[in-house]
């Protein structure tokens, strides 16, 4: 009874103080990151006394967005100890696109919410579409940050099931909108299209949508021009499921 007593306190607390953060899209995680790049660990030191990180030497694969970078901060333990639910151990040798953003101290640090992608041989799909927005937003030029939080008010998904069943060949298309800064839409633009009619029409919806922001304790006002990249997201036939498109970036 009493080794059952302490398998339930265990999980319970792991319950209670597991890293609560909800997985970001890839449009995000790149705006909001002050640099961005497909990244190889090569050497890890230490957590210095009384620091929740270590540095980690890198080499850089491709860089997409920010300076280039000889080393990184990660929110951990060096030594894969225990630490917090949030603590992430990257070793050595491990290849991954790392979404860095600048702390108060200046370094660039990594963590659990970041949005990491180890490229690795697990869902390699995942890996080559995540791969193919970071090369088009490289070739577009797009390297602004805003760390801006926004949320769509749910109605974009209403409309998007009119494309229920639709047959696309391209797995993706990104569309960057200009807010004005009471959040009203100024413009929609294509940064890269499904190449199909539907584009025309996805912008039109879009410019309808109606957003929320949050930033720094102040809802729902943002400097004027501000800029949110939004992806829509094919996804193919799966047996009895048609094929659909979705803000979700599954």
């Amino acid at each position: 009874m009493k080794k059952i007593l302490q398998i339930t306190i265990f999980l319970f607390s792991i319950g209670v103080f597991a890293c609560d953060c909800d997985p970001p899209k890839i449009t995000e995680k790149y705006t909001q990151s002050d640099f961005v790049a497909n990244v190889t660990i090569i050497k890890i030191y230490p957590n210095q006394k009384n620091e929740h990180g270590y540095r980690a030497d890198i080499k850089i694969n491709e860089l997409y967005k920010g300076d280039r970078l000889k080393s990184i901060y990660v929110y951990g333990r060096s030594d894969n100890g225990i630490g917090t639910s949030c603590d992430i151990y990257i070793p050595e040798n491990t290849n991954l696109i790392a979404y860095a953003s600048k702390n108060k101290d200046g370094n660039y640090g990594i963590g659990m919410c970041s949005g990491l992608l180890y490229l690795n041989k697990t869902n390699q799909k995942r890996q080559k579409r995540e791969l193919d927005i970071l090369k088009t937003f490289k070739s577009k030029n797009i390297n602004f940050t805003d760390k801006i939080s926004y949320r769509e008010k749910a109605k974009l998904h209403k409309e998007l099931q009119q494309f229920k069943g639709i047959e696309l060949e391209k797995k993706y298309g990104i569309y960057e909108i200009t807010f004005a800064s009471d959040l009203s839409i100024k413009n929609v633009i294509e940064i890269s299209g499904f190449q199909n009619p539907i584009d025309k029409k996805l912008i039109e919806i879009i410019k309808k949508t109606e957003w929320t922001s949050f930033d720094k304790g102040v809802n729902d006002k943002v400097p004027g021009n501000s800029k949110l990249l939004i992806g829509i997201y094919f996804y193919p036939k799966e047996k009895e499921n048609p094929s659909f498109l979705s803000q979700y970036y599954l």
